[in-house]
């Protein structure tokens, strides 16, 4: 009976497809609705074409900016459509999915202050929790993690839950232009292992979240999610010149799209 039927990675019970829910991830209100991918080819020539040098160089000498003049070259020439209606996964029963929508609330608050130290600092502690919360839960559902057991689980049903000591920690990054190439936001997913443990990626319109089974590398600057309930919260912006995990996941799923 249950070989015919899905289960659900939060509860744990089973159910027909019709009793699952259509999750977005991230959620629909941070950039996932209409998800497009980069032409790999596209933008290799772009980078020799002396037609897209001169077209940049006219548009930068009328005052545009190098962020908006990428954006439109994105947009118009190298994406193509993927998700039309955004990225979504059946994970989750529907239960489920109304009970995490919950933390999606406290963690549009955060998105849509750009997850300003000064801003942030001025939130409950049980809104903070919340915002932890939601992007622990948003990992469940990306494809790379099907088979992944997660220790948090628990921590996310309980809504009361102020602690958690598994092994798995979340370290951000807001967006800037060191960590989107020519300015264009990918919002993909991805995985990537070391010798310590794994990697995973999820990102929306503003920040890049890593979730790994081990402490991050300390080349790479980033801010621990648990950070945003301490009075020190520092805000990380930019993947820095190395490019950080980002620019590892981002690449291997590039190049392995060409093969």
């Amino acid at each position: 009976m249950e070989d015919t039927k899905l289960k659900c990675k939060l509860c744990g019970r089973f159910f027909d497809d019709e009793e699952m829910s259509e999750e977005h991830y991230p959620a629909r209100s941070v950039g996932n609705e209409d998800i497009v991918a980069l032409n790999i080819v596209k933008m290799l020539d772009s980078f020799q074409s002396e037609e897209i040098r001169e077209r940049i160089k006219t548009k930068l000498s009328d005052g545009e900016s190098i962020e908006r003049i990428s954006g439109d070259i994105f947009d118009n020439e190298l994406a193509e459509s993927l998700y039309p209606h955004g990225r979504t996964a059946r994970t989750l029963c529907r239960k489920c999915n109304t009970f995490l929508g919950k933390y999606d609330e406290a963690y549009l608050k955060f998105f849509s202050l750009d997850g300003e130290a000064k801003a942030i600092k001025g939130f409950s502690k049980k809104t903070k929790l919340h915002i932890v919360k939601s992007i622990f839960g948003k990992f469940i559902s990306i494809p790379e993690a099907t088979d992944e057991e997660f220790d948090f689980l628990e921590f996310l049903k309980n809504e009361m839950a102020t602690e958690y000591h598994g092994k798995w920690k979340i370290y951000f990054v807001k967006r800037d232009f060191s960590s989107d190439l020519m300015g264009m936001k990918d919002i993909g997913t991805g995985k990537i292992e070391f010798d310590e443990g794994i990697v995973y990626e999820l990102s929306d319109d503003k920040f890049i979240y890593n979730l790994m089974n081990f402490e991050k590398h300390a080349c790479f600057e980033m801010t621990n999610l648990f950070d945003i309930l301490k009075k020190d919260y520092i805000l990380v912006k930019g993947v820095g010149s190395d490019g950080g995990y980002h620019s590892q996941i981002l690449l291997t799923r590039l190049f392995s799209e060409m093969i």
